[in-house]
């Protein structure tokens, strides 16, 4: 058995969790079996030529959201996991806040059942933490839920949000639970306020910036800070858009408070100066900030400061982004990058900015694999992981058209229409099975897995 392969990719490039070698890849059913030497004579079932390519871990997104239950004509978990997978991601860590919320038992059962059925990458589930339902959080946990997540700010009515004593408090439960609490963070009274004093005024880009600005972010961010080092519980910024912010969390991490935080691709790419034209197909919360500001968050991203890179991915009908009133202040924010914000950061960070590719795909799995309990199976090419891998090609730029996306929702209209990249997925393997190639998916709904916390 010592030499036998179900699978050997040759001639890739492996980045792996300290560097990159040029080294062929052995696997032995669904696990990672062997790194061997380049060109090996090594027989196996089945032989892959990945010559000219980059060998990453499958992506890791720590913040998908799929719709589902609830508006699935949005996105569901059939089409989002397909275009999951086209982007190189093998795990999602879907997101509670949908309609129902998950909340309980009950609502926990209704999503892990459409999950299972429909799923075509591996799933973790976070679970809500709402004003009310901190009793329920045990229950949560023992289903299994990979993190819990809460609002500092209005939600909806379905997804009640925490003021600050409801934070502390669910703190105090999750840090029990031996779990991490996520955050949106904005500031409520703040927001609440400049949206009743800007309201009446045409909705823009800018003014989006200015009705819920880097003040609010912070604010909450600081608060959670304090409260999490008060109660000594492990605590998630969610897309963080500011640098401010991640100077917060920089200082707060260096005095031993258990922070992480993640950011989006948007967030370093995108800004409501530039796309200021996409309108409300720019909508996202928090929201694009200025061009400055995204320029200001790079540095933290390259020296380590932030921790990994989810997508928030939200997609939106035109009838959703373009309201017949016209009225941009009740447009939801969201747009989709489930199928492209992995190969993107690739381009930008690595390609064009020189972050090495051990650290991008850190970004990418490793490190959320680590915060979230997935490690070693896992977040990295490591003998005895998970055989989740995405080959990437580096040679062939292209441009990004949503129409061709297997996405639910292909409007063509978000601000990565016709983007360049200097990188695609040519192909991705879950637990050692090829389930994309070259625009096809080749699993059937239901191969996904859940994933335990």
């Amino acid at each position: 058995m010592g030499n036998y392969f179900s699978k050997i990719i040759r001639n890739g490039t492996l980045v792996l969790e300290n560097g990159c070698e040029r080294a062929d890849l052995g696997i032995r059913g669904e696990k990672i079996a062997g790194i061997l030497a380049p060109e090996s004579q090594l027989e196996a079932d089945e032989i892959i030529d990945a010559s000219g390519f980059m060998i990453f871990p499958g992506g890791i997104d720590t913040h998908t959201h799929f719709f589902e239950p609830g508006a699935n004509y949005r996105e569901d978990w059939f089409c989002g996991t397909r275009a999951a997978a086209a982007g190189g991601y093998t795990l999602v860590m879907e997101m509670p806040n949908s309609s129902p919320p998950v909340i309980d038992e009950g609502t926990f059962a209704l999503k892990l059942g459409l999950a299972e059925g429909n799923s075509v990458v591996d799933f973790a589930l976070w679970g809500g933490a709402i004003a009310g339902n901190q009793a329920e959080l045990e229950k949560l946990n023992r289903l299994g839920c990979i993190a819990f997540k809460g609002f500092t700010l209005d939600a909806g009515p379905e997804f009640l949000w925490l003021d600050h004593q409801q934070q502390v408090d669910g703190m105090e439960e999750v840090k029990k639970l031996g779990k991490v609490l996520g955050f949106h963070a904005e500031d409520a009274a703040i927001i609440q306020e400049l949206k009743a004093r800007f309201q009446n005024q045409p909705w823009d880009l800018r003014l989006h910036d200015e009705a819920r600005p880097y003040y609010a972010e912070l604010t909450a961010i600081e608060n959670a800070i304090i409260f999490a080092e008060h109660t000594g519980c492990p605590i998630h910024i969610c897309h963080l858009s500011i640098p401010e912010g991640a100077e917060c969390i920089k200082r707060a991490k260096k005095r031993g408070v258990d922070v992480t935080v993640e950011s989006c691709a948007h967030y370093f790419l995108l800004n409501y100066e530039d796309q200021f034209e996409a309108g409300t197909y720019g909508l996202i919360q928090p929201p694009l900030r200025s061009r400055e500001r995204m320029e200001g968050l790079w540095p933290y991203l390259l020296d380590g400061t932030i921790d990994y890179l989810g997508t928030d991915h939200a997609p939106y009908t035109e009838e959703d982004k373009e309201p017949k009133d016209g009225d941009g202040w009740r447009v939801m924010g969201g747009a989709p990058s489930i199928d492209i914000a992995y190969p993107l950061m690739v381009t930008e960070a690595v390609l064009k900015r020189g972050m090495a590719p051990h650290r991008l795909a850190a970004l990418c799995a490793g490190n959320g694999a680590k915060r979230f309990g997935l490690y070693p199976d896992k977040g990295a090419i490591r003998v005895g992981a998970d055989g989740d891998l995405v080959l990437m090609d580096v040679s062939h730029p292209w441009n990004y058209s949503r129409k061709n996306s297997f996405s639910k929702t292909r409007c063509t209209k978000f601000p990565y229409e016709g983007r360049e990249l200097l990188c695609q997925v040519v192909s991705t393997f879950l637990r050692g099975r090829e389930i994309y190639r070259d625009g096809r998916i080749l699993a059937e709904p239901g191969y996904g897995r859940f994933v335990r916390g």
